[in-house]
């Protein structure tokens, strides 16, 4: 099901009942807003009159984390490129997701902040918060690693709006138009499969079993394994991996540089470690990504 809202100054979502989800989405065609064109007027129709969505399952149409119980198309930005502009990113895009269904449009800052993106992607199933951050997760490793996404940085925006097509002044004179793909939906079972990453697990008491061996407090068992993993670095999918290890190493609260030096031991002792700066450009990446959400969402 579709849920749509006006503007950002409620929580109060509209529930659009359908057949298809991702069909749906599709056939909303691009508003053509042409008088948007800076990131102040930008901002004021965000604020009022922009259409967000949220594809999934909810109890009530109130957007809070606790009423989503499931998305069935993941939405993510892509907030930095890194210089490379609307078509030039688009094709990367595609490359990464040739084999997947998929949904590009520029959003309403586009050209007013830099090269600003939005993609969708169905998946075959729904999908839950803690599946939400292995998706991310796998997909963050298929683009370059120095664009900013906001695919490993979800944990406590589960219910996130996302903004539906709106090609503003910038976007209509550069001809950045949305692009969407047909091909087979994303495999959950394939991703969640492939994808390895620390998790925090909620713990419940039992009776008759202890879930924290040795009186450890859950912390203590999340950073025994995050520093055991640092000992056996792998040597596939080593984007993943480091990319994973800063996300653990950032919510333990650790200071840059000590980030830096466990992540270059680590690579160090790996049967193929990354270039020094392919690493540090991971590290940066995943810390601004990390930083701007905790800006933005306290």
């Amino acid at each position: 099901m579709l849920y749509l809202q006006t503007g950002i100054v409620t929580n109060r979502l509209q529930a659009q009942h359908t057949a298809n989800d991702w069909q749906d989405l599709l056939e909303i065609a691009s508003q053509k807003v042409p008088e948007i064109d800076s990131a102040v007027t930008a901002k004021a129709y965000k604020r009022d009159k922009a259409a967000f969505v949220i594809a999934g399952t909810m109890t009530k149409a109130i957007r809070q984390n606790a009423n989503l119980v499931s998305r069935s198309i993941l939405f993510f930005d892509i907030d930095n490129t890194n210089g490379d502009d609307y078509p030039t990113a688009v094709i990367k895009i595609q490359t990464a997701l040739k084999a997947m269904a998929y949904l590009i449009y520029p959003t309403i800052s586009n050209g007013y902040k830099g090269t600003r993106l939005r993609v969708a992607i169905p998946t075959d199933q729904p999908f839950n918060a803690q599946q939400r951050a292995q998706l991310g997760t796998y997909l963050a490793q298929l683009f370059p690693s120095d664009w900013e996404t906001d695919l490993t940085s979800y944990r406590s925006n589960w219910s996130q709006l996302a903004g539906l097509p709106i090609l503003n002044a910038y976007s209509l004179a550069h001809d950045d138009q949305p692009i969407s793909h047909t091909a087979p939906f994303l495999s959950l079972h394939q991703v969640l499969s492939q994808t390895k990453i620390l998790s925090i697990k909620a713990h419940t008491s039992s009776p008759d079993r202890q879930t924290v061996p040795f009186d450890r407090q859950p912390w203590q068992e999340m950073a025994n394994r995050t520093l055991t993993s640092l000992i056996n670095p792998p040597s596939v999918n080593r984007h993943l991996y480091f990319s994973s290890l800063v996300g653990s190493l950032l919510f333990m609260k650790l200071d840059q540089p000590v980030i830096e030096t466990l992540l270059s031991w680590s690579n160090a002792h790996s049967d193929k470690p990354l270039a020094d700066d392919e690493l540090e450009r991971v590290i940066v990446s995943v810390s601004k990504s990390a930083d701007r959400r905790q800006r933005a969402h306290g």
